[in-house]
């Protein structure tokens, strides 16, 4: 039965579609171009030009929501496009052996870029995981594997992930520890699976426990920044070179998956207190649920966590978790909807409107985030469910 929120099945399509044309047409194609394959990470509505283009990360989400396309709709042009991007994440990856202290990781932004996230980075790898199981390129295994390799051995040497790590001779700064890496437990899952080695699975747990027991409060709140020695709680006092008020806020909401790595892990061992983990991220999120449809603060949701959100709400209802109502998940795709520029002929149609640099909703802005997010969520939501960014 249709509810009185539920969009038409054709306008949730139609927003899909609207929303990877966007990022095929504004996608890199000049094969001179050293940014061959990036896509557009801001984007100016008003202006109708890219700001600023796709780092490891946000190419790696667009390429899982191009391919997530391409499974639904079979239209090569989104396969062409996954394929184009994932040319430009294999000339980010660092493959200097005699450098086997980064040897693996993908740099943040280019090539020259003297630093990366462990967690954007394995977004990157991800993708190439997905991008191999569409396809079987080898290649992109190889690459993928190569970076779980670092993952485990590098990134987690003290237990819970690095923030930051770096290619020059500077620190690895800020030391502390991102609630968002616990969704770099879905990868490790992922990766156990493929091969059946131990420590994949072993990161997994490893980064649940500490994220299930320091990060994720018993009411479902997320605490973000935690001093990885003493694991007090840094939100809204951190160093402001590596933090602000905004992100920290918009993590709260935006989980970075946390909720599905604790569904994979429940599914994977059968141990019940990882479900209960993401039921509690649930709940929370119902609980915060705006007018909008949104979630967030009191009137002020978050595009980019509302995609992630919808996501995992559809795969845990999927999985057969603690029951979410029609009505949360219909108001939350009417959200969706509702950030997407719907201007027919011209450039800027169908992109999704996300956060500006003060974290705030600006419509004349559109970015990444919320727009793969949102892609992936609408394509969950119109009932198209394969392996990418998902659980079978």
């Amino acid at each position: 039965m249709q509810t009185n929120t539920q969009p038409a099945a054709k306008h949730v399509k139609q927003a899909i579609r609207r929303g990877l044309d966007f990022l095929v047409r504004h996608q890199v194609t000049n094969r001179a171009s050293a940014d061959h394959g990036r896509l557009p990470f801001v984007y100016d509505c008003q202006m109708e030009k890219v700001l600023n283009y796709s780092t490891n990360w946000t190419t790696g989400v667009a390429i899982e929501a191009l391919l997530a396309g391409y499974r639904a709709f079979s239209v090569v042009g989104y396969k062409d496009a996954a394929q184009r991007a994932v040319g430009y994440l294999y000339s980010l990856q660092h493959l200097d052996q005699r450098d086997q202290r980064l040897y693996g990781v993908f740099h943040e932004e280019t090539p020259q870029t003297p630093m990366a996230h462990p967690r954007d980075a394995l977004t990157a790898a991800w993708s190439l995981l997905d991008w191999y199981e569409l396809e079987g390129d080898q290649k992109a295994l190889d690459r993928s594997g190569i970076y779980a390799d670092w993952f485990v051995r590098v990134a987690m040497e003290k237990g819970y992930p690095y923030w930051t790590v770096r290619f020059d001779d500077q620190p690895w700064e800020p030391t502390w520890c991102g609630s968002f890496h616990s969704g770099s437990a879905f990868f490790m899952g992922r990766m156990f699976e493929l091969t059946g080695d131990q420590r994949y699975i072993n990161a997994m747990h490893t980064i649940l426990d500490f994220y299930n027991q320091h990060h994720l409060l018993e009411d479902g709140q997320i605490r973000v920044i935690l001093d990885r020695d003493t694991h007090a709680c840094l939100d809204g006092h951190a160093d402001g070179r590596y933090s602000n008020r905004g992100w920290e806020m918009m993590h709260v909401y935006n989980d970075d998956f946390g909720a599905m790595a604790n569904m994979a892990c429940w599914k994977l061992t059968g141990d019940e207190s990882y479900k209960q983990a993401a039921e509690r991220f649930f709940d929370r999120m119902v609980a915060c649920q705006n007018e909008d449809g949104g979630f967030g603060p009191q009137g002020q949701s978050v595009p980019s966590g509302v995609g992630a959100i919808l996501m995992q709400m559809l795969l845990a209802r999927q999985l057969g978790l603690k029951r979410i109502s029609d009505d949360v998940l219909d108001r939350a795709a009417s959200y969706l909807m509702d950030i997407q520029v719907r201007d027919e002929g011209t450039l800027s149609d169908g992109a999704f409107h996300g956060f500006d640099d003060d974290y705030q909703l600006n419509r004349r802005y559109a970015n990444l985030r919320a727009g793969a997010y949102a892609v992936m969520a609408l394509l969950r939501y119109a009932g198209y469910t394969d392996r990418i960014y998902w659980l079978d």
